[in-house]
């Protein structure tokens, strides 16, 4: 479920906001946790391990101005995307202090917020990753890098192409992090591949791209089939569908 947090130390504004992402959002499952200060977004970030997908905020306000909001959002919870909302458009160079996807006016919310919003959502689609929790701070690990998680006493272990990394948090938090519950076979009790990683299956492990092989525990021996099966027939229609396009592409090149 999507999770978008929203800041503005004013009332109507906060509701305004509130009911534009709703419009916009349509059908798509969301849950937004409104705040009237940069204090109490910080505790839930902090504190309350509250890790937001969007986060919409305003750049004026009493205590915490959302620029500086904005850069520790950036150190705590780095795959958020952020969207600035403001009154005034001198803060728009300031902005660029802390990594945001969007500034938009009060004055043409109604219109902009949701543009922004579908930028924001296309970047969370197209860059997934994994957002893991070390000591005091965050770590983002792209999806594409990670060969499986292997679950450890009270640890995970995170195995990637660039060596391992350590985190408390349950395999389920992490992949709940990126939305990237689908990415992966849970194939025994401690292990979860990434469908990306796997080249193929031999007797009761699997094969990932870097040599490693991860076991198939019996009690997960069912499910783990089916799952590659499938991931082999997705393969075998993607592979399918380029050959079609690169024959089209070449009969044209050949005038045929």
């Amino acid at each position: 479920m999507l999770q978008v947090a929203v800041c503005d130390d004013e009332v109507w504004c906060l509701d305004r906001t509130v009911q534009i992402l709703r419009g916009a959002l349509g059908e798509i499952p969301y849950n937004i946790q409104t705040f009237q200060s940069a204090d109490a977004v910080l505790i839930a970030l902090e504190e309350k391990c509250y890790h937001p997908d969007i986060a919409v905020l305003d750049i004026r306000m009493a205590d915490v101005d959302g620029i500086a909001l904005a850069k520790e959002v950036n150190r705590l919870a780095p795959a958020c995307r952020v969207i600035f909302l403001s009154s005034y458009a001198g803060y728009l160079m300031d902005a660029y202090e802390a990594e945001h996807i969007y500034y938009v006016l009060k004055s043409d919310e109604a219109a902009r917020l949701p543009v922004a919003l579908h930028k924001a959502l296309g970047a969370l689609s197209t860059e997934k990753t994994l957002t893991l929790r070390r000591g005091g701070s965050y770590q983002r690990v792209g999806l594409d890098t990670v060969l499986c998680l292997e679950r450890s006493l009270h640890k995970t272990i995170v195995h990637t192409t660039d060596g391992t990394l350590e985190t408390t948090q349950s395999p389920q938090a992490l992949l709940e992090s990126g939305h990237a519950e689908a990415d992966f076979i849970r194939c025994h009790q401690s292990y979860w591949v990434n469908c990306r990683a796997i080249v193929g299956m031999e007797h009761e492990t699997f094969c990932l791209s870097d040599g490693t092989r991860v076991p198939i525990s019996r009690s997960y021996r069912k499910n783990a089939r089916e799952a590659f099966f499938r991931l082999l027939a997705g393969r075998s229609a993607q592979m399918d569908a380029q050959l079609d396009g690169d024959l089209a592409a070449e009969g044209a090149c050949n005038g045929v």
